[in-house]
């Protein structure tokens, strides 16, 4: 291990996220970080399978006394959101992140990039526990998935039949103090304009580039109810303000990488007639800034809008037609949370999120995910999609889905997780259903009688830039999952209610 966590701990756990931070392993990019898993069981003698899409498995026999207590599944996913600030050149796909530890001595975050904390330290305390032969536990099944980050198609494609464990421990929650108990499920809708590069137009005109920059960001599902700004929605906004008022035509549009990510950069690149007023158009974009500023000012202060103008030149440009569909789905799509749960106004019940908008040789790409705690509604929300996608002109497909994991009632494994919680801790773990996604609805539906869930320690701001992670937090809540561990005896039988 590098200087960097010298002193800190715990150790084990530090070194291998520190491990884990050096193979790239974005969502798609998970083959170098599986074979890491495999290796590190095998140089252990521990028994792992890899399946066809690089899903690992990992077995420990119990230690001296917990022979006869129910298996235990630990369960975290490989894979992180690749997301960087303007201006960082660094190849995500390629190359390692570059851990940054304050000033303060606890708070680890990365140079410009996302950590990969989610679901990275959830991953290096498995291997921890994995690693380390002087821990008490039952017979240990971990599982290691992939691609959770894209619609959780590791999970969707895990054979869980011959798995033994009833109780699973899952390691991706962002909160200390917090036993998640269920989550939303989620579809990812996509929308495409069809209109290839040899159908467009080349026209002379004005080039100008609109910019939307200077927004937070976020997780999708655990900031979505915070109310932040989507620069794909700001986009739409100033696209359509602009051609009631200018003739233009459109050449591209972007914003966003990840349907999962609340996008905070967007722009498009239009093309003016000779003759525009260009100073009109700019004072127009000036004033929507300032007044979208206002609008967000406590959820979004740092928000510029922008217009700059290039020198008169040919462009290709997509057809009136096509662009009149584009900027009417941008300027009405909607976003954000749909709606609230009757129980606790504050906490979304259905949402959706518009986190990749590109321009392609093949036309435009939109991609949606929808988040809802009750299938019903999720389903709703999927249709009305549809139905925009009719009325613009574009074809909609989903890509994706995967269930909610419902609240149950009775647990035994939560109630005597939240017991040691609160000896641990002196106070009283919150029992939460979030509106984020977790893999543990999917394999809740693949092992019957599974009782689950779900912990970590405090991360904030994932899949953004300014994702950052507590070193004390990771110490007591890796102090916490041991404790779970040496608890698991005879008296639970992970037989929970379906």
């Amino acid at each position: 291990m590098s200087d960097l966590f010298e002193g800190k701990e715990p150790q084990d756990v530090l070194h291998y996220f520190e491990e884990l931070a050096r193979i790239p392993h974005g969502s798609g990019n998970t083959d170098k970080i599986s074979g890491y898993i495999e290796d590190f069981a095998e140089k252990r003698g521990l028994s792992c399978t890899r399946d066809r899409i690089g899903n690992c498995i990992i077995r420990k026999e119990a230690s001296s006394g917990y022979e006869k207590a129910p298996v235990l599944i630990l369960q975290g996913h490989m894979d992180m959101v690749c997301e960087q600030n303007a201006g960082v050149s660094l190849d995500m796909e390629k190359e390692p992140i570059h851990l940054v530890l304050d000033p303060d001595g606890d708070t680890l975050h990365a140079d410009g990039t996302t950590l990969g904390a989610d679901d990275g330290i959830g991953v290096a305390m498995m291997l921890a526990v994995l690693a380390d032969d002087t821990l008490s536990h039952p017979a240990l099944e971990c599982i290691f998935t992939v691609d959770e980050e894209t619609g959780m198609d590791g999970a969707v494609a895990l054979d869980c039949s011959d798995l033994r464990g009833r109780l699973l421990l899952n390691l991706d929650s962002e909160e200390e103090g917090l036993i998640t108990a269920g989550c939303a499920g989620g579809a990812v809708i996509s929308f495409t304009f069809s209109e290839p590069m040899q159908e467009r137009k080349r026209k002379k005109g004005v080039p100008a580039r609109l910019t939307v920059e200077g927004l937070l960001g976020g997780h999708s599902g655990e900031m979505i109810g915070l109310g932040r700004a989507s620069a794909n929605a700001l986009l739409g906004r100033a696209l359509y303000m602009l051609c009631q008022e200018f003739p233009l035509r459109v050449a591209k549009v972007s914003g966003g990488t990840k349907d999962n990510a609340i996008t905070r950069e967007a722009e498009a690149l239009l093309l003016f007639p000779e003759d525009t007023h260009t100073a009109e158009v700019e004072a127009k974009v000036r004033t929507l800034s300032a007044q979208i500023r206002r609008e967000y000012q406590e959820t979004d202060p740092g928000i510029e809008i922008g217009i700059t103008f290039g020198k008169e030149r040919k462009e290709t440009v997509f057809t009136r037609h096509t662009a009149a569909g584009l900027i009417e789905f941008l300027a009405c799509f909607p976003q954000g949370v749909m709606e609230y749960t009757p129980q606790d106004r504050t906490a979304p019940q259905t949402s959706l999120n518009l986190g990749v908008l590109q321009t392609e040789e093949s036309g435009v790409k939109a991609v949606f995910l929808v988040r809802s705690s009750i299938n019903s509604q999720k389903e709703a929300l999927c249709a009305r999609l549809f139905a925009l996608g009719e009325a613009v002109g574009a074809s909609v497909k989903q890509l994706s889905a995967y269930p909610a994991w419902e609240f149950v009632p009775v647990s035994a494994f939560r109630d005597q997780c939240a017991a040691l919680y609160e000896q641990h801790a002196g106070k009283k773990a919150r029992v939460l259903v979030i509106h984020g996604g977790l893999e543990c609805g999917l394999l809740s539906d693949k092992i019957p009688g599974l009782d689950a869930v779900s912990i970590g320690p405090d991360i904030h701001d994932i899949h953004t830039p300014k994702e950052h992670i507590s070193l004390r937090s990771i110490a007591r809540t890796y102090a916490y999952v041991r404790e779970i561990l040496s608890s698991v005896d005879g008296t639970m039988s992970g037989e929970g209610e379906s």
